[in-house]
C-alpha cells in the first residue's frame, strides 16, 4: 500500500497542502492502493472548502492541540526598543512552552502512525513539510520508503537546534529516500545552506506545479481591477505595490476608473492601511482573508505579484493566470517558468517600472486582453495534475 501524508496542526494551509489534497482526488480513483494521511482540523478545512471529500482511502490522525499555531519567529516586532529585551524574554519563553507542547503532540501522532503504518502495510510514502518532519523517525523505523516534497524557501527551515527540531526540514532532507524539488531554485539554494555530505542522495525536480483550476476561469465583460493577493509580508512587497499605485494614479488620466483590490493579511497590513490613509488612494480596496478568491480573480484584469526571490510557483499566481489576468511579475528567480513576455509584463523591483507597466497595460487593451489569454493558455497546457500525475507514479513505483 501506498500513502500520501498530509500534516499540518497549525489550523490552517498553504498551497502545497492544496496541491497534494488535490493531487490524492484524482489518483484515488485510478488506484486502489493509494491512501491519504491526514490531520483532524486540515481534514475538516479540506472538506469544509470543498478541496477533499470523504471516503475509506482517507486515515485521519487525531492530534492534541492541533489548531496550536506558533507565532512567525521571522516576524519584525513593532515593539519600542526599550521592550527589546522584554520580549526576546517572552520569544524564547513562548519557543520552551511551544517545544513541550509540540513533544506531546509528536508522541501522541508517531504512535498513531505507527499503528495505521502496520495496520495497512504501507511501505511507500509521499509526504510534505510537517508530516516528513514528524514522521521521519516512525517512517525510518516502520522500513516505509519516504519521498519527501520540499516546497518552501528553505531558508527559514533548516535549523539544527532542539527547540526547532520540529519545525526543521534538516534532518527530513537528508535522511529521505528521495526528495522531490518543486523547483531548480530549491535546489541551487540548498547546496549552499546545507553541507555536501547532508545534502539529498537522491532527488528530482517536479515538471510543474499545478492547481485545481476547477473554478477558475475568467467572466466577462471583465471591469478595470487589479489584484494583488497573498501573505501581506515584507518578502511580497505589499509596499513596494501601493507606492507604485500612487504613481500610477498621479499620471494616467483615467486612473479613477480603476480599482486596486488587496487580498490577504499579514504583517505588513498595519502599514499598508496607514500608507493608503496618508496617501489618499481611495482606489485601493482591502478585501482581508477571502475563501474564494476566484470572485475577484474572474472579473478582474490584471495581477501582480512582485515577490523579492521568487514567483514560481505561487498558487495565487497561477489562480490568477487561469482567469485570464495578465501579470505583472518581478524578473527574479524561476520566474519565466510561468511568466514571460507573452502572459504579462517583467520588471524589476521599482515602483516607477511597475507602475510604467500598468499604465502601459490599460493604454493597450488588445494587449491586455491578449497576454491575459496566452497566461490561461499556459497554465492550463503546462501546469496541470495529470502531467504532474504521471510523475507522481513514476516516483512511486
Amino acid at each position: 500500500m501506498k500513502a500520501i501524508c498530509v500534516i499540518n496542526t497549525s489550523g490552517n494551509y498553504g498551497g502545497a497542502e492544496k496541491r497534494m489534497v488535490s493531487l490524492f482526488g484524482h489518483v484515488k480513483d485510478e488506484s486502489d492502493d493509494i491512501m491519504l494521511l491526514i490531520n483532524r482540523s486540515l481534514y475538516d478545512m479540506m472538506i469544509e472548502k470543498i478541496i477533499l471529500s470523504s471516503g475509506p482511502e482517507i486515515l485521519i490522525i487525531d492530534i492534541p492541540f492541533d489548531k496550536y499555531s506558533f507565532p512567525d519567529k521571522n516576524k519584525t516586532s513593532r515593539e519600542p526598543q526599550k521592550d527589546q529585551k522584554q520580549n526576546t524574554l517572552k520569544n524564547h519563553l513562548g519557543r520552551y512552552k511551544y517545544f513541550i507542547k509540540t513533544f506531546y503532540q509528536w508522541i501522541v501522532f508517531s504512535s498513531k502512525l505507527t499503528r495505521i503504518l502496520k495496520k495497512n502495510k504501507i511501505k511507500i510514502v509521499y509526504t510534505i513539510w510537517q508530516g516528513g518532519i514528524w514522521g521521519r523517525i516512525t517512517f525510518k523505523r516502520m522500513g516505509v520508503k519516504v519521498i519527501y516534497g520540499a516546497n518552501s524557501n528553505l531558508v527559514w527551515h533548516l535549523e539544527k537546534g532542539l527547540l526547532y527540531r520540529f519545525d526543521s526540514q534538516y534532518r527530513i532532507l537528508r535522511e529521505a529516500d528521495h526528495v522531490d524539488f518543486l523547483s531548480k531554485g530549491l535546489v541551487t539554494e540548498l547546496k549552499t545552506l546545507m553541507p555536501e555530505k547532508d545534502f539529498p542522495k537522491s532527488y528530482s525536480i517536479s515538471p510543474c506545479s499545478f492547481i485545481d483550476y476547477t473554478n477558475f476561469y475568467p467572466e466577462n465583460p471583465k471591469e478595470n481591477i487589479v489584484v494583488f493577493m497573498g501573505r501581506l509580508v515584507s518578502l511580497k512587497k505589499p509596499l513596494l505595490f501601493l507606492e507604485a499605485v500612487t504613481i500610477f494614479n498621479s499620471t494616467y488620466s483615467n486612473s479613477k476608473e480603476v480599482k486596486f483590490l488587496i487580498l490577504g493579511t499579514g504583517t505588513e497590513e498595519g502599514a499598508m492601511k496607514q500608507f493608503v490613509k496618508e496617501h489618499n488612494l481611495s482606489n485601493v480596496i482591502f478585501k482581508g482573508k477571502v475563501s474564494r478568491p476566484e470572485k475577484y480573480l474572474q472579473r478582474s484584469k490584471i495581477f501582480i505579484s512582485i515577490q523579492q526571490t521568487e514567483n514560481y510557483p505561487s498558487q495565487a499566481l497561477m489562480e490568477a493566470m487561469a482567469c485570464e489576468n495578465a501579470v505583472i511579475a518581478s524578473d527574479v528567480g524561476e520566474t519565466r517558468k510561468i511568466v514571460t513576455e507573452n502572459e504579462g509584463v517583467l520588471v524589476e523591483l521599482d515602483a516607477n517600472k511597475i507602475a510604467k507597466a500598468l499604465i502601459f497595460l490599460f493604454s493597450n487593451p488588445d494587449t491586455l486582453q491578449a497576454k491575459g489569454r496566452s497566461a490561461r493558455k499556459k497554465v492550463m497546457q503546462e501546469h496541470t495534475i495529470s502531467r504532474f500525475k504521471e510523475y507522481f507514479y513514476q516516483l512511486m513505483d
